[in-house]
C-alpha cells in the first residue's frame, strides 16, 4: 500500500513539474487568477441558472428568503457579474503581479518540490481556516464602521444575496476584505502553489454557498451570513468563535434562523423542521 501512495504522488509530481515548473511567473500570476475565476464561474453556474429562471420549482422551498428574487432580475444579475469578473481578474492579477517578488523573497507558492502529504494538507489547511476567520471577522467590522462604510454598501445593496455577490464589492474592499486574509495563511505558512490552489477553490465555492441564499441539504448552512445580509448588523464571522467573544453572534443566535444554524441532513426544508417567522428588517 506504502508503494503504491508513492508511486500515484511521485506520478502526480512528474505531471505537475512537467506542466508547471518552467512558466513560473505566468503560473503563480496567471494561473492562479484562472484558478480562481474558473472555480467561481462553475460554483456559481447552476445557482445563477436557478436565480434566472427560478426553475426547478422545488427548489424554491429550500429558499432562504421565499419573497426576494426568485427569480433574480438579469439586469441586477448582469452588473453583479460585471463586478465579480473585474475584482477576479483586473485586481486579482494586480495583486499577483505586484506581489510575485515578494512571494519569492519570502518562498511562498513554490511550485517546485515534493508536493504536501495529506497531514501537511490538513495543518495548512486548518491554520489557513484560522487566520482567515480573523482576518475576516475583525476587517468586516471595521467595514461596517461608519467612516469605512462606503467601501462596503456596495455589497450591502443585495439584502437577499444570490452567490455571485460574494466578490460583489469595490475593489478597495476586494483587496483588504477578500485577498488579504485569504492568502495570508499560504503566504506565512510557504505553502507549496498547488495547496494554494486547493485552498482558493475550497473559499471561492464555500462563498458562493454562504451568499447563495438557499439552505440546501448536506451543504453547511448560509443563514448566518443571509441574517446579516437582511439586518446589516450581527454575524460578522463564518466560524462563530469571534462572534460569540465579542457578543456580535446576537440578535442573530436569539433568532429562528439562529436556530437554523446547521448542515441539514434530510430533505426536508429547515423552515418546516425548524418553524417560525424569519426577521425581515434592519436592525
Amino acid at each position: 500500500m506504502e508503494s503504491l501512495r508513492r508511486a500515484a504522488q511521485s506520478t502526480w509530481e512528474n505531471i505537475w513539474i512537467g506542466m508547471f515548473v518552467e512558466n513560473e511567473f505566468l503560473i503563480k500570476t496567471v494561473g492562479t487568477v484562472a484558478v480562481g475565476l474558473v472555480c467561481f464561474l462553475l460554483a456559481n453556474f447552476i445557482f445563477l441558472l436557478i436565480d434566472l429562471t427560478g426553475c426547478p420549482s422545488w427548489i424554491y422551498k429550500y429558499k432562504i428568503q421565499e419573497d426576494k428574487n426568485f427569480p433574480v432580475e438579469k439586469k441586477r444579475a448582469l452588473d453583479v457579474f460585471k463586478t465579480a469578473l473585474f475584482n477576479l481578474v483586473v485586481v486579482n492579477l494586480l495583486f499577483m503581479v505586484m506581489s510575485y517578488p515578494l512571494l519569492n523573497w519570502y518562498g511562498t507558492f513554490r511550485c517546485t518540490g515534493p508536493l504536501p502529504s495529506f497531514v501537511e494538507l490538513v495543518v495548512h489547511f486548518t491554520v489557513f481556516r484560522i487566520l482567515e476567520e480573523f482576518g475576516n471577522y475583525y476587517g468586516h467590522r471595521i467595514l461596517h464602521m461608519p467612516q469605512f462604510y462606503k467601501y462596503h454598501k456596495k455589497h450591502h445593496e443585495w439584502t437577499a444575496p444570490i452567490g455571485m455577490v460574494a466578490v460583489y464589492c469595490g475593489p478597495i474592499e476586494h483587496f483588504f476584505g477578500n485577498i488579504l486574509p485569504v492568502s495570508a495563511g499560504p503566504f506565512i505558512m510557504k505553502s507549496h502553489l498547488f495547496v494554494a490552489w486547493l485552498w482558493e477553490l475550497l473559499v471561492l465555492t464555500s462563498v458562493t454557498i454562504e451568499h447563495s441564499g438557499y439552505h440546501i441539504p448536506f451543504l453547511f448552512s448560509p443563514e448566518g451570513h443571509d441574517f446579516h445580509h437582511k439586518t446589516f448588523t450581527s454575524w460578522y464571522g463564518t466560524m462563530a468563535f469571534l462572534d460569540v467573544l465579542h457578543g456580535t453572534d446576537k440578535p442573530f443566535s436569539d433568532s429562528v434562523q439562529g436556530r437554523r444554524q446547521f448542515v441539514s441532513c434530510s430533505l426536508v426544508p429547515v423552515k418546516e423542521s425548524v418553524p417560525g417567522e424569519i426577521c425581515n428588517k434592519h436592525l
